[in-house]
């Protein structure tokens, strides 16, 4: 049997108060995006503003779980100024920490996503502090 972690460490207080922010869509963005999570319901619409090719700026809709919810406001905390490339390659490296139940460890400016650690251990969870990554993804096959 494996042991779980209580919600407090899971839910833990930064992981809320990123989740709490809310919804901030772009009025004029260049390119939106809609992924879906068909295992849980999740669902996240992203916006993003370009220049040159860089994200100035990203607005997202989350109809999610706080998990989702933070790691969207973390995205677009984090994102200006980074181009599609840089933010795969930082959403392969989450994802493979997370897979293989590593310590948390990205790039000094996107140290803020240590909060889902204990997250690693919970396998089914993973996709859900991945799926904003994923839409992303989804945007860079789009150019």
């Amino acid at each position: 049997m494996s042991e779980l972690m209580p919600d407090d460490d899971l839910y833990n207080k930064e992981l809320l108060r990123l989740a709490a922010m809310g919804d901030c869509r772009l009025e004029s963005p260049h390119h939106t995006i809609i992924h879906n999570n068909p295992l849980c319901g999740d669902r996240i619409t992203l916006d993003l503003a370009m220049h040159d090719n860089l994200i100035s700026e990203i607005g997202y809709k989350a109809q999610s779980c706080a998990l989702c919810k933070a790691s969207a406001q973390l995205i677009k905390e984090l994102s200006h100024g980074c181009d599609l490339t840089e933010l795969e390659k930082i959403h392969q490296q989450l994802k493979l920490q997370l897979k293989e139940n590593l310590p948390i460890s990205l790039p000094s400016e996107w140290e803020s996503f240590h909060i889902f650690q204990p997250v690693a251990a919970i396998k089914n969870r993973h996709s859900c502090v991945l799926l904003p990554f994923q839409a992303l993804a989804k945007i860079e096959t789009i150019y």
